[in-house]
C-alpha cells in the first residue's frame, strides 16, 4: 500500500510478496476487505503505541510534529483514509482512529498548555492536533508529487512556534 497504494493490494500481489498461493490468502481473508481490516487494526495498535509515546514525551507538540512528518506512516494512513472513502467496510475504523487520535492530542497538548500557561483559547488543543496532523499531511503529499514550493518556510514557521511554546513552558 505505502508502495503503490491500496489498489495494488490484490490476493496475488500480497501472495507474492508473501511467498504464498492466493487461494491461502482467501483462506484466511474471505475478502479484501477483510484483509484491509485486519492490516488496518495491526497497524492502528502500532501506530497508537508510537502515538502515546509521543505524547508523553517532554515536549509532546515537537514529539507529534516529528511523527506525523515520517513519510511511510504518514503515506500508510493517506492510503487508509483513501480507501475508506472508497469503502464502506472502512470508514468506521478510519473515523474510529482518527477520533481517537484526536481525542489523545487533545488531552496531551492541553496539559502542555496548561504547563506552559498558555490559554487553551489562545492556542485550541483540538485545533493544535489538526494543524499538525493535517499540515505535515499536505507536505508529504505535495512532496511526494515534487512540490516543496513553500515547504521551507512552513516548516520554519512551525519549527519557531514549537520553540515559543517550549520556551513559554521552561519558563512557567
Amino acid at each position: 500500500m505505502i508502495e503503490e497504494g491500496y489498489s495494488a493490494v490484490t490476493s496475488r500481489h500480497v501472495a507474492g510478496r508473501a511467498g504464498l498461493k492466493s487461494q491461502l490468502v482467501h483462506y484466511y481473508f474471505r475478502t479484501m476487505d477483510d484483509l484491509f481490516v485486519a492490516v488496518y487494526e495491526r497497524t492502528e495498535k502500532e501506530f497508537l503505541q508510537r502515538h502515546l509515546l509521543a505524547v508523553s514525551s517532554d515536549n509532546p507538540l515537537r514529539a507529534l510534529w516529528d511523527l506525523s512528518l515520517h513519510p511511510q506512516h504518514s503515506r500508510l494512513s493517506q492510503e487508509f483514509i483513501a480507501l475508506a472513502n472508497r469503502r464502506k467496510s472502512m470508514q468506521k475504523i478510519s473515523a474510529r482512529v482518527m477520533e481517537r487520535l484526536h481525542s489523545v492530542n487533545e488531552v496531551f497538548i492541553a496539559k502542555y498548555l496548561r504547563e506552559a500557561g498558555i490559554a487553551p483559547d489562545a492556542f485550541p488543543p483540538v485545533v493544535l492536533s489538526h494543524l499538525i496532523t493535517g499540515l505535515s499531511r499536505s507536505l508529504i503529499n505535495e512532496e511526494a508529487m515534487g512540490v516543496t514550493q513553500g515547504h521551507a518556510e512552513v516548516l520554519g514557521f512551525v519549527e519557531r512556534l514549537l520553540d515559543e511554546i517550549e520556551a513559554k513552558r521552561r519558563a512557567s
